[in-house]
């Protein structure tokens, strides 16, 4: 009998659910034997941005995210978040859907018989929405907008006008032809489980957030807020399709991913590539942070200001009356 190789990991800043570090460690290749563990010297660290606690940790560091946050590179060895960019091979996008198992694999199967999830439309459009705290105006401007037209359906704790916050999401928005599905900041690549479970209700989202969704999902599928002008011109397409039968159908026809064909980033095997790429290092050569002295120092500051305020308002202190310091200004 092989045994496999151990691996410890630790999971930090993630809050009191780490649901979105769970839903990463799945992907991880099957042939170690990872056992978690709060030990500071873990090999690995996965961590979000709800805190700085990674910095007390001197593993190789994996940044993951749900938040529309960038990875600092200055502190983590490797990311998966939002971002469109390219790091070598310390950085893979992976937007948020993708770890909604349920909805993702809804995005993946052939769609149901239009007729049929047609019959089943009772409410022309739902949203479900609790919190508007520093949330982008965008999403109450088109509740408005479309209220004049039909009533909205809001199944959340804002506005709720259905007799209180809906328990099943998936089975309200299943009963809408439309279901808003808008991000609560505009980042190309910002793209959250929104999208994917409105199309979960098979129902037409109607979408903003990442400005380039169109190279992911297909276009005719559902309606893109960044396709128009304005919202205006938004209210008047959800117009032209919920009065003409003929077209919603067809849109409920449509594939969900782009030429009805899986992304190659979001495969199975493209996110444990990049896991495994990780892990299949020798453990000293997978570091890619600064851990010289300049990269020490930065770390240092940073873990002062978070947990050592004091500390570090006293070095600054410090530093300032060294730099205001005039030799020959005191000789005077």
């Amino acid at each position: 009998m092989t045994t496999k190789p151990q691996k410890t990991i630790a999971l930090v800043d993630a809050g009191k659910n780490p649901e979105i570090i769970n839903a990463i460690l799945p992907f991880l290749p099957s042939h170690y034997d990872f056992i978690q563990t709060a030990d500071y010297n873990a090999d690995y660290v996965f961590h979000s941005c709800l805190g700085y606690d990674v910095l007390k940790y001197s593993g190789v560091r994996i940044f993951v995210t749900g938040e529309n946050v960038s990875p600092n590179f200055n502190i983590s060895d490797y990311a998966l978040a939002f971002d469109k960019l390219e790091f070598g091979d310390r950085y893979k996008w992976l937007p948020l859907f993708r770890l909604y198992t349920d909805a993702y694999q809804k995005l993946l199967q052939p769609r149901r018989n239009p007729k049929t999830v047609f019959a089943e439309k009772t409410m022309f459009c739902a949203y479900v929405m609790s919190n508007m705290k520093n949330s982008a105006p965008e999403r109450t401007l088109i509740v408005d907008l479309l209220d004049t037209y039909k009533p909205v359906s809001l199944g959340g704790k804002w506005r709720n006008n259905v007799g209180g916050p809906v328990k099943d999401k998936l089975a309200f928005q299943s009963k809408a032809k439309f279901v808003i599905a808008f991000e609560n900041s505009s980042t190309p690549g910002y793209l959250t489980e929104k999208f994917a479970q409105a199309a979960q209700a098979d129902a037409t989202p109607i979408y903003w957030g990442d400005p380039t969704i169109a190279e992911i999902f297909n276009p005719n599928a559902f309606i893109n807020c960044h396709d128009f002008d304005s919202f205006d011109a938004v209210l008047e397409e959800v117009k032209r399709i919920d009065q003409n039968d003929q077209l919603y159908l067809k849109m409920l026809a449509e594939p969900w991913f782009l030429n009805g064909k899986e992304p190659d980033q979001l495969t199975q095997q493209s996110i444990e590539k990049f896991l495994t790429h990780i892990f299949d290092q020798p453990h000293e050569t997978a570091f890619r942070r600064n851990r010289s002295r300049w990269g020490k120092k930065h770390e240092n500051q940073l873990l002062n200001m978070a947990f050592h305020p004091c500390r570090q308002l006293i070095y600054l202190l410090k530093k300032k009356r060294k730099a205001s310091f005039n030799p020959l200004k005191e000789k005077r």
